[in-house]
């Protein structure tokens, strides 16, 4: 249980830090600032499947529950990534890939 948690907050963890500080920086949020956001959110994504990895070789029924929440996260990607695109579109970016 501990390490579904474990997985689920550390996926978001950069991700929220790069838009809270391009938030509050006063100059909007850029599209460089985006694209950093998206390359941290990545970064989390990563994060989160290499605890489960680490989960699994140390508790196999603690894997499973990690497992659910990393599953959970990558259900968001599509959504996370077509809003990354929608503001970068709007304000004249190229898309990430």
């Amino acid at each position: 249980m501990i390490a579904a948690l474990a997985a689920t907050a550390l996926t978001g963890c950069q991700t929220s830090g790069y838009m809270t500080s391009a938030a509050t920086d006063g100059d909007g949020v850029t599209c460089a600032e985006i694209y950093q956001a998206f390359d941290a959110y990545q970064a989390d994504r990563q994060s989160a499947s290499a605890l489960t990895d680490l989960t699994r070789l140390v508790n196999p029924t603690a894997a499973s529950l990690a497992e659910q929440g990393v599953s959970s996260a990558e259900s968001y990607y599509e959504q996370i990534k077509a809003s990354a695109n929608i503001a970068l579109a709007i304000r004249g970016c190229a898309p990430v890939q």
